[in-house]
């Protein structure tokens, strides 16, 4: 009889003596024998989820404080705690939930923030999860090792003295906390790919990361089409049909185009990739096949081009690197040209409400920004204005890209290019320890791509996911300053790490084909029956009798 230790033992570490199984195709009597075990496995981590919803929701039109908040704060921490430490994997779904659900939950308590709760606990969980088990271990190197110092390089940059004291948004009023600053866009994505890569070990575990952030992407989907179709009675949060930052563009929980359509191309790629990486019903691959059509037109409701230039990216990469799951692709690359070409008159126009991609106010605004961004760096060009200053440099020694750019615009906004946003707040040093730490991510990345099988959602069709999220990701930190928002980079961070760490324990002697792996291992169980049944014949004399039947 197989223990609860022996099969945890057995399924993280996949080998000659239990090979990753061949997925089996949809049956029915066979999921229905599995609802006990699903059941007994997963009913306290969705109850816990399922309060912790419930209770958040509920406080999220009251303000902090009273007898009804501090017990609704207790329990969610109660279900996160239950449900989360029993499972680091449940935790990190908590932790994306969480930070998708950011901007439509306010503070629990007075001090702390759902998403931080939930970070205390993914890091609580994995840490007792791997105390005492060197084998769920991972080596640090130079990436480690680069966040780190850029980590160590912002907080110097907290604790100094800068000329602008405290933080404060001039045009708003509003006051910008650096240490929650840092921890959103910074803190957790780099935790993030770090415990992705320890917990993610085999293609069970994956499931965790990949249907939360293919189910996050579905519901984007979901109330960006809704801002515009409708119904919009069923939008939650209420604020993207009644109060959104764009009424013109599909701006999704985040409130912000360009970060929804992050999210939106995560789903498309996550669900095109699952339909053609497995063998999937037809239910399935349906269902799989809508969520890709809805974010796919959803990105066409951002009315952002920098997100259309993304997704064509990701387009082209589909088509020329998706093998087994490239037909998507192509489909959405020519309904796409299709379109544009029936209708290119509006496609050219400045009426970004139609499709068109000729309209300048944004561009100005990011040219006068960014124009503020190299005069900053210039005056203090070794450590900056300090952590989160951009916007009072860029509201008080507001700069003007040329003469021909009205002055007005982009004054007092934040960074609209991530790296100019770096350069201004934290100098040279910064930027120069935040390019290493993507240049180092984008060498793993390509090296797992290319040693990973190709084939299974564990090998090359998950690296696949993680370099077209971090492309994505790079490319629209060229338009909007990322920091200002967790769960587009920690999204992206997650998916890398867990092909970082797919690729770690192919290196460390995992087989590279588990299908190849299995019918090694069944070779070998008939060679040692064959060898056992030979020893167990009878000789005569040296001489071999065959017990054959009369």
């Amino acid at each position: 009889m197989t223990t609860r230790s022996e099969t945890t033992r057995s399924e993280e570490h996949p080998g000659p003596t239990a090979p990753p199984r061949r997925p089996a195709r949809f049956s029915a009597r066979a999921a229905a024998a599995r609802w006990p075990d699903l059941l007994r496995r997963w009913a306290v981590p969705a109850v816990a989820m399922a309060v912790a919803l419930v209770a958040m929701i509920a406080v999220s039109g009251r303000a902090p404080g009273g007898v009804g908040t501090v017990a609704a704060a207790g329990a969610v921490a109660a279900a996160l705690v239950i449900a989360g430490l029993r499972d680091p994997r449940w935790a990190f779904v908590f932790l994306i939930v969480a930070t998708f659900l950011r901007p439509a939950i306010p503070k629990i308590l007075p001090t702390t923030d759902p998403f931080i709760l939930a970070f205390g606990g993914l890091l609580i969980a994995t840490v007792a999860w791997i105390r005492g088990r060197p084998d769920r271990r991972v080596s640090l190197g130079a990436i480690e090792c680069a966040m780190a110092l850029y980590l160590l390089w912002n907080v110097n940059s907290i604790v100094q003295e800068h000329e602008y004291r405290p933080i404060l948004y001039p045009l708003s009023g509003q006051e910008l906390d650096l240490w929650r600053y840092l921890i959103i866009g910074t803190g957790i994505p780099f935790a993030t790919y770090l415990i992705s890569r320890i917990i993610f070990r085999t293609r069970e575990s994956l499931r965790f990361l990949l249907l939360t952030l293919l189910a996050c992407s579905a519901y984007s989907a979901l109330v960006s089409i809704l801002q515009f179709h409708g119904p919009r009675a069923l939008v939650w949060p209420r604020y993207i049909v009644l109060a959104p930052a764009w009424p013109e563009r599909a701006v999704g929980l985040p409130n912000q185009p360009e970060v929804n359509g992050l999210i939106l191309i995560a789903g498309y790629v996550l669900a095109l990739v699952l339909i053609g990486s497995e063998r999937r019903s037809r239910a399935q691959r349906v269902l799989l096949a809508v969520i890709a059509g809805a974010c796919a037109y959803a990105v066409f409701l951002t009315h952002t081009r920098s997100i259309w230039l993304d997704f064509a990216v990701v387009v082209v990469l589909g088509m020329v690197l998706g093998k087994g799951y490239r037909t998507g692709f192509v489909v959405t690359a020519l309904g796409t040209v299709s379109i544009i070409a029936m209708n290119w008159t509006d496609f050219t126009s400045s009426d970004r409400t139609s499709g068109g991609v000729t309209s300048t106010n944004e561009v100005y605004d990011r040219l006068n920004a960014n124009a503020t961004a190299v005069w900053a760096f210039l005056e203090k060009p070794w450590s900056g204005w300090g952590l989160g200053r951009f916007v009072q440099v860029n509201t008080y020694r507001h700069q003007q890209w040329s003469p021909d750019t009205p002055w007005e615009r982009g004054l007092g906004i934040p960074a609209h290019e991530t790296e100019l946003g770096i350069l201004a707040e934290l100098g040279i040093i910064g930027l120069l320890l935040w390019l290493t730490v993507l240049v180092l991510l984008a060498h793993r990345l390509i090296t797992a791509y290319l040693r990973l099988p190709p084939a299974g959602i564990t090998g090359r069709p998950l690296a696949f996911i993680a370099v077209t999220a971090f492309l994505s990701l790079a490319l629209a930190g060229l338009f909007v300053d990322l920091r200002l928002f967790d769960y587009p980079s920690t999204m992206v961070f997650a998916l890398i790490g867990a092909a970082v760490g797919a690729a770690d324990r192919l290196e460390r002697g995992t087989p590279r084909d588990p299908l190849a792996a299995g019918r090694e291992r069944r070779a070998a169980i008939r060679a040692r029956k064959l060898e056992t049944a030979a020893a167990d014949q009878p000789r005569i004399g040296g001489t071999e009798v065959r017990n054959t039947p009369a």
